[in-house]
């Protein structure tokens, strides 16, 4: 029997959508079956709500009222929908998806604007974007604003994460990487638009913090973490015009390899730091080090540093082969933040 507009059936299987064409997203129906999934049927699912005293005592009452939410596609989920996300949170793959989104020293951040964007449309419904979750999404929508350098915009969306992170009561955690990501990002949001009071408030939060909750974090995500902060403390302090103290900080980086977005950060920290005191030959070998450790990693924007990193370096007639190179890969990444630092290099460089 052939529907009218606007019917649906609420079998199980049946969620495509008025065009015919498959969902786009991930709505109620794909969080409750992840419960399910985890606890063994629907009805396990209403137990554990109706244990934690939150909603009607009678379990098959609370079953219906999932099967309406499983309904409910990417609206709002309504006072169930909160329940069930107070209760559960969000299921470890989807946040893990979410957190590579949002960390800046993920390869999420070297696709293509566009494509970053697409993703953030895609996964800005709910039930995701009324979890705690959306911190990451409100942090990715940050990095990508910072690329476009929409400032204000990169400014309300770290705004909006501090807030998410701050805990409805004492006895809730806040998860360690968050507020460490959100720290840097507002760091280097200031290093653009605020003080050097502003940028090391910032800097010293996210020490404090990756002091407090190193221990939570992987190997990986510590390595990064740290070599970020480093870089950034770095970057504060060359303005301040403490060149060897930052060069001192990148030297103080731990020499083995654990993560390429690290030892890429450690490398070309290095790189900039020789050429400031004319060591011209070590500054090439780690600016082709951190060219290899960005390949290595996946990392397209990183590349693209260093290849501008190579290209003051080598200056003329080399430098310009090289630029090239990075512009073609700024031009495909459709980055501005990449093409503003290609403008000021070919502006630096000497007529021919």
């Amino acid at each position: 029997m052939r529907k009218r507009p606007g019917q649906n059936s609420g079998q199980p299987g049946e969620t495509s959508s008025p065009d015919g064409t498959p969902p786009v997203g991930w709505g109620w129906r794909e969080y409750l079956a992840a419960l399910t999934e985890t606890h063994g049927t629907l009805a396990a699912v209403a137990w554990k709500l109706v244990e934690r005293g939150d909603g009607p005592e009678d379990v098959a009452s609370v079953e219906r009222a999932l099967r309406r939410l499983r309904e409910r596609g990417q609206r709002d989920g309504g006072v169930w929908g909160q329940r069930v996300l107070r209760r559960f949170g969000m299921p470890r793959a989807i946040e893990d998806r979410l957190r590579w989104m949002g960390l800046y020293h993920s390869p999420f951040n070297d696709l293509p604007l566009s494509l970053c964007k697409d993703q953030l449309r895609l996964w800005d419904q709910p039930p995701v974007s009324v979890s705690r979750a959306r911190v990451w999404l409100e942090l990715a929508a940050a990095s990508v604003a910072l690329r476009e350098r929409a400032f204000g915009e990169a400014r309300a969306r770290l705004e909006a994460a501090e807030k998410t992170l701050a805990p409805p009561d004492r006895d809730s955690e806040k998860p360690f990487d968050a507020q460490i990501e959100t720290a840097l990002a507002r760091a280097y949001l200031e290093s653009r638009t605020g003080t050097s009071e502003s940028v090391l408030a910032f800097l010293q939060q996210a020490e404090r913090t990756l002091d407090a909750g190193g221990a939570a974090l992987s190997v990986s995500d510590r390595a990064c973490f740290r070599a970020r902060w480093v870089d950034q403390h770095a970057f504060y302090r060359n303005r301040q015009g403490d060149h060897a103290g930052a060069l001192e900080l990148y030297r103080a980086l731990p020499a083995t390899d654990v993560h390429p977005f690290a030892s890429y950060r450690r490398e070309a920290g290095l790189a900039f730091g020789c050429l400031r005191s004319g060591d011209l030959g070590a500054a090439r070998q780690h600016a082709l080090s951190a060219c290899e450790h960005a390949g290595d990693g996946g990392y397209t924007r990183l590349r693209v540093m260093a290849l501008i990193m190579l290209a003051r370096i080598e200056g003329e007639p080399g430098a310009g082969a090289i630029l090239d190179r990075a512009q073609a890969i700024t031009t495909r990444l459709g980055d501005e933040e990449l093409q503003l630092r290609l403008t000021r290099m070919r502006a630096r460089a000497p007529g021919p």
